[in-house]
């Protein structure tokens, strides 16, 4: 596929109408508007994050409490999984604003049904209409920014995008933990925020398609590597999110109070604020195998930290690494796919991409299980494997041409 860097049409434009990127950069809204939809993805687990222990504790008369409670958080992965390729469907063919609309309005349905929520089984119901939700917000926000930008311009946006949303981590996670504090259902008001987009999205181009275009052999899909890219963001998502769902037990075992979990855990997101902040500086300019490699190798390191630490204390450093790790890894991935990515085909390889991922999220707690007397051991299975995948994507790297392309030809 050849790589396409020169201007595209403004939204003013009838092209624009036909989901064709804008000749000039997106506005500073606009620019904000795909911030937000991006930071809504981490709202959908990790603000009930330091409210699982107290959930497991309402709950203890329900069958399997400890597993389904864990479930609550990682579902909405499994929901984003299986409908986020329908979702890339709707937005190929309808456009991405009307699908925003409808997930943002469902989004602050199934979030905040955990304020109201007369069961655990209710509660699952609720996660899993937020996962629906997520999927839309997901496909159409990464869609958008696949239309809005290219090349070194997209990569740059990605890594800022992974920033914001890390940071909206380190606020949400904090304030999750104090809200959790008062009571275990008091985090889930925080999912009504999504109706405060409504505004930003209502403003932006419908974006219908246009008629069916017809590619060319160098406009088809590189899929034999865009499976390897979902593979690894599989993969890095299973073993990322052990501390959204396993952290805050290992945490209250060695003695941190729910609002000591939410400042851990908002530190560790702003650790991948921060790096992938830093990161955008210099997309682009590095094979996206290595910084993937990168990444990977400093999850593993992260995570064998925490697995050994003994105190409160003596965890943090590990966050600090997993944290630089998940900074370089996600966004660089992201960008990766993106530059193999045939515009007509956006929608669904970004709904491949968010099916990858939130499928992780969701077998985390399934592949990565630790009995509760021994709350460490999935960081360390998580340590091992991570560090396998990331050593061998390194040295398939250092295989020159002969390994998988890291952009369009």
């Amino acid at each position: 596929m050849t790589r396409t860097t020169a201007p595209l049409p403004t939204p003013a434009a009838p092209a624009a109408a036909e989901g064709v990127s804008p000749l000039t950069p997106p506005d500073t809204l606009t620019r904000l508007t795909l911030l937000l939809l991006a930071a809504l993805t981490i709202m959908s687990g990790a603000t009930i994050s330091p409210a699982l222990p107290a959930m497991t504790v309402h709950f203890a008369d329900h069958p399997n409490a400890a597993l389904l409670v864990k479930l609550s958080l990682t579902i909405v992965g499994l929901a984003i999984a299986v409908s986020a390729p329908v979702g890339g469907l709707l937005v190929d063919r309808f456009g991405r604003r009307p699908v925003l609309l409808v997930s943002l309005l469902l989004y602050a349905l199934g979030g905040a049904s955990g304020l109201v929520a007369p069961s655990l089984d209710a509660l699952l119901a609720g996660r899993v209409v937020l996962g629906l939700a997520v999927a839309g917000t997901m496909t159409a926000g990464g869609a958008l920014v696949n239309d809005y930008f290219a090349g070194a311009a997209r990569g740059r946006f990605l890594s800022q995008q992974a920033s914001f949303t890390s940071f909206g981590g380190a606020v949400l996670l904090p304030l999750g933990g104090l809200l959790a504090g008062v009571g275990w259902r008091a985090p889930f008001g925080l999912y009504l925020v999504s109706l405060l987009l409504l505004p930003l999205v209502l403003r932006l181009p419908r974006g219908i398609p246009g008629p069916a275009q017809i590619d060319g052999p160098e406009d088809r899909p590189r899929w034999g590597t865009i499976g390897v890219i979902y593979v690894l963001a599989l993969a890095y998502m299973a073993v990322f999110y052990l501390m959204p769902a396993q952290g805050p037990f290992l945490l209250k075992f060695l003695g941190a109070s729910p609002a000591s979990t939410g400042l851990l855990l908002g530190a560790f997101t702003l650790t991948a604020a921060l790096t992938a902040l830093g990161y955008s500086r210099f997309s682009g300019r590095f094979d996206h195998r290595r910084v993937a490699a990168l990444g990977l190798l400093l999850l593993a390191a992260g995570w064998g930290v925490v697995a050994a630490g003994s105190s409160v204390a003596g965890v943090l450093p590990g966050l600090i690494v997993a944290g630089m790790g998940g900074g370089l890894a996600l966004p660089n991935l992201n960008a990766w796919l993106a530059e193999l990515t045939p515009r007509a085909w956006r929608g669904r390889i970004v709904a491949g991409m968010s099916s990858a991922i939130f499928l992780g999220q969701f077998l985390s707690p399934l592949l990565l299980a630790a009995p509760s007397d021994h709350p460490a051991q999935g960081f360390v299975w998580g340590a091992l494997a991570i560090g396998g995948i990331g050593a061998a994507l390194l040295a398939l790297s250092m295989r020159g041409g002969s390994g998988l392309p890291t952009h369009s030809a």
